[in-house]
């Protein structure tokens, strides 16, 4: 359960970041050093994001931390009312309602898995397999504004949904084991120093550091086509099915049938939470 709560923390500093990273580069058009402050503060609290989801994957299952990644926006449709002073209707209410139900459901069915199987040769191709598609798709619509915007926020979130896929590989003894430098001591003797040599300082590590860059530059060139309101929900839902669908196809993880439902009631609370009405129909009399 504590797992689940640090994914909700992580992901809910992760999508209020990424919003204030927005409001940085439109505020930079005038004012420079405010808005490239606000951007780099912004930035930064990314950074802690993706490490209290490395303590939360640390803990639990890489596929329920990753449903997480859909209880953010609802934190942000939150901090939007309360702090921008934002309007806040019943469609948000109730698309925040069903968010927070579907990730209480999760965490309420949660429980621990002791028997970890890595089937990495299953995740460098499904890595591959996402990467290739997406940048098909990409370059299929790179002139069209209003879906490339979107394309390139799902393309910045699935590559983000890898992060705790390997971060959960990475502080695991698989990661451990391949640590590039030996530890000094072991067991009770180990110091704080060779933990964090060993979880960070191998390849999976590396990879996932990687994996975070790319996604934050992508998700910033994202942002020069479209909408953050349009974009972040994108980056959500790929950053949220990317982590379950890794950890049942690539760590075996198992995944109750009422859990399969909290993460649709997530996805369905993003789309309440981020659809808007078509503009009405004007129709012109002719006399």
């Amino acid at each position: 359960m504590l797992s689940i709560l640090l994914g909700f923390l992580g992901y809910s500093i992760l999508n209020i970041a990424q919003a204030t990273q927005k409001i940085g580069l439109r505020v930079a058009k005038e004012k420079k050093l405010r808005g490239w402050s606000l951007w780099i503060g912004a930035t930064a609290c990314t950074s802690v994001s993706i490490f209290i989801v490395l303590y939360a994957v640390s803990l639990g299952s890489a596929s329920l931390v990753g449903a997480m990644a859909g209880t953010g926006l609802a934190s942000l449709a939150v901090f939007s009312h309360f702090v921008m002073k934002e309007r806040v209707g019943k469609k948000e209410i109730a698309g925040i309602a069903i968010i927070i139900g579907g990730a209480a459901l999760i965490g309420y069915l949660a429980k621990e898995n002791p028997r970890q199987t890595f089937l990495l040769d299953r995740l460098f191709i499904m890595l591959g397999i996402v990467i290739a598609v997406y940048i098909i798709i990409w370059l299929v619509f790179i002139k069209k504004d209003s879906i490339a915007g979107i394309i390139i926020g799902g393309f910045a979130g699935a590559l983000g949904g890898f992060i705790p896929l390997f971060q959960k590989i990475s502080t695991s003894e698989v990661g451990k084991a391949s640590a590039f430098f030996r530890q000094t001591a072991s067991g009770q003797e180990a110091t704080l120093w060779d933990s964090l040599l060993s979880i960070f300082a191998n390849p999976y590590a590396v990879i996932w550091i990687l994996i975070s860059f790319v996604s934050v530059a992508v998700l910033q060139f994202s942002y020069k086509r479209d909408q953050a309101i349009r974009i972040i929900p994108s980056f959500s839902a790929n950053c949220l099915i990317i982590p379950v669908l890794g950890g049942v196809i690539c760590f075996l993880e198992q995944l109750h049938i009422l859990q399969w439902l909290g993460v649709v009631l997530i996805l369905g609370g993003l789309f309440l939470l981020t659809s808007k009405k078509p503009p009405p129909i004007v129709v012109v009399k002719k006399f």
